[in-house]
């Protein structure tokens, strides 16, 4: 998905602008001094718009977003540069999804179904210019480089030798701008009915190396959807996996040879749901929790929350599968900052130095 950071700050300006040095008093909703040119009751912040501010002299007396209030403070000169700071501070695209999810309810802006089906068409279009992956192209250079000795055919994963890749626009309001064409890995996501959904993207070089862009992986614009996962490979046994990303899903596979799905990102693996066609089949689920560093979860009564992720999102769906009867088991990497890829990367290399 081409993310906009002015889809990831609805409500959220506080937050990003306190993280970035920015005293937390100027968000309390009353007439003060300005942050940037002081006096003594000129400035003001509101929640409108999802967060905005106005001074009777930087504005003069008109409304404007935290992105201008970001580059005022950091002393950015483009837009961009901001909207690389707020995609920044929120991690390269592994929960960005949600929060864009959120906004958008937040604005009461739920997807139309016309707009629903315009994505299904592009998110197919992509999917039917791909094509199945074969020994030595990108994607199979790709994979065998981050999950080494893969032995394992996954399902919905496919090859698409020239993906056009589109970076946010330089200002604020603009187009957005080509990086040319990648050969890239597409996996397709199914909802808990079997019907896609989305579409995942990693953008690669002909050698299977990640592609010098701004951000190698995207998802695209899906359909609304908070619930979904790539069927890499059918149930066969009451045990079935859940993982975030594709890489760490596959080896899962290999550290426990049990199928897995990988549902992408934080909260949709929170959000997983067994199919209706498994509900009597799966008796276990394990899920493979990222092992994250620690991560700003928001401020509550003055006190900075920490949280992570990798483990917060797990926890999640395992209380509720619990409920539903089916046995859990928790697995986490080993080390902070590692998921099972580096972990099955780690156990290769300790096998071929003994």
């Amino acid at each position: 998905m081409n993310i906009k950071a002015e889809d990831l700050v609805f409500g959220r300006w506080p937050e990003i602008l306190s993280a970035a040095g920015m005293d937390s008093r100027f968000f309390n909703l009353k007439n003060g001094p300005c942050p940037f040119c002081g006096g003594s009751d000129r400035f003001r912040w509101a929640k409108k718009n999802g967060g905005c501010w106005v001074c009777n002299q930087c504005t003069e007396g008109r409304y404007a977003s935290g992105f201008r209030m970001l580059m005022d403070h950091m002393g950015y000169r483009s837009f961009r540069e901001a909207a690389d700071h707020v995609r920044s501070y929120f991690g390269a695209g592994e929960h960005i999804q949600a929060i864009v999810r959120e906004a958008r309810e937040a604005r009461g802006n739920e997807m139309s179904p016309d707009q629903a089906q315009r994505n299904l068409q592009r998110i197919m279009r992509f999917w039917d210019e791909g094509r199945s992956i074969t020994r030595d192209d990108p994607v199979d250079r790709y994979l065998r480089r981050r999950v080494p000795g893969l032995d394992v055919e996954p399902c919905m994963l496919r090859y698409h030798p020239a993906l056009e890749y589109w970076a946010p626009p330089e200002q604020e309001g603009g187009k957005p701008v080509s990086l040319g064409k990648h050969p890239a890995m597409l996996a397709l996501a199914l909802d808990v009915h079997g019907d896609p959904v989305q579409l995942h993207k990693t953008f690669l070089t002909p050698a299977g190396e990640k592609a010098a862009v701004p951000l190698t992986k995207k998802t695209d614009y899906g359909l609304g959807i908070t619930s979904f996962a790539i069927r890499m490979m059918e149930p066969l046994g009451d045990t079935l996996g859940v993982s975030e990303g594709i890489e760490t899903g596959l080896a899962a596979v290999m550290l426990r040879r049990i199928p897995v799905w990988p549902c992408l990102n934080g909260p949709a693996m929170a959000q997983f749901q067994l199919p209706e066609e498994l509900k009597g089949q799966i008796r276990r689920l394990v899920i493979f929790a990222d092992h994250d560093e620690r991560k700003r979860a928001g401020v509550v009564d003055g006190v900075q929350k920490f949280r992570r992720p990798g483990s917060f999102y797990a926890e999640q769906l395992a209380q509720r599968v619990r409920k539903e009867g089916v046995k859990v088991l928790v697995i986490k990497a080993a080390s902070e900052g590692q998921d099972m890829a580096n972990q099955w990367v780690a156990q290769c290399e300790r096998s071929h130095n003994h």
